[in-house]
């Protein structure tokens, strides 16, 4: 099991999240609202070739990290500009940490190193 599949409860019979695509706002709200763990939002779009190069190691990192962080992908076509407004997303893919509802760090690009730095010191 993990984080994230005790978050969202799990997809099917005997399956867990590595990490989940955020559909709505409501579950984009409730992964912020996770007390003590921290919770990575990549930010992407499917036409974008950054955001493709980034799927693997972002689902890579979620999967190492399954005990220790709740990872959610948020397709900014399907939640719109309120949701990129609200989280300042200007480039993509842009990663997003927040522990405990407050934002602790930010990576933008496709950024493979500086991401799993960033994951590593806020967990």
């Amino acid at each position: 099991m993990s984080l994230t599949t005790q978050v969202f409860g799990p997809p099917g019979y005997r399956r867990w999240w590595i990490y989940y695509i955020v559909n709505d706002t409501d579950q984009l709200s409730k992964a912020l609202n996770r007390p003590d763990h921290l919770v990575v939002f990549m930010f992407s779009a499917e036409w974008n070739e950054p955001c493709k190069a980034m799927k693997k190691p972002f689902r890579d990192m979620a999967r190492a990290r399954k005990m220790q962080a709740v990872f959610c992908l948020v397709d900014i076509d399907k939640l719109k500009d309120a949701v990129a407004q609200q989280f300042q997303v200007e480039a993509l893919p842009t990663f997003v940490l927040y522990k405990n509802g407050i934002q602790k760090e930010r990576v933008v690009g496709a950024k493979v190193d500086d991401l799993r730095a960033a994951i590593d010191r806020n967990i």
